[in-house]
């Protein structure tokens, strides 16, 4: 019987012009983690992790122009970290 995998942590660092954000995953029962700096590119997939959104959700603001991203060919979008932050932003603002 497989078990589920737990859950990715994510550490945002303090807030700053240069915050960037950590990803810990657990595979194969050791925890690894990679950080994605304050300029760095994320995935459609890491962005909707990020952003506790689905990917057809980020997919979809790709596509209809509410969310920026750089196309790499051969590759999937990439989003810029500051792009995650500012709807992480709106987000927020929206939900108070």
């Amino acid at each position: 019987m497989a078990y589920p995998a737990p859950e990715p942590r994510i550490k945002w660092d303090p807030p700053s012009p240069w915050q960037g954000v950590t990803i810990e995953r657990c595979i194969d029962g050791e925890w690894y983690g990679w950080k994605l700096p304050h300029n760095g590119l994320a995935t459609q997939a890491v962005a909707a992790e990020l952003l506790g959104v689905s990917l057809m959700s980020i997919n979809n603001w790709v596509r209809g122009g509410q969310i920026r991203h750089i196309k790499v060919p051969g590759q999937p979008s990439a989003i810029p970290l500051k792009e995650i932050k500012r709807i992480r932003r709106e987000r927020a603002r929206a939900r108070r």
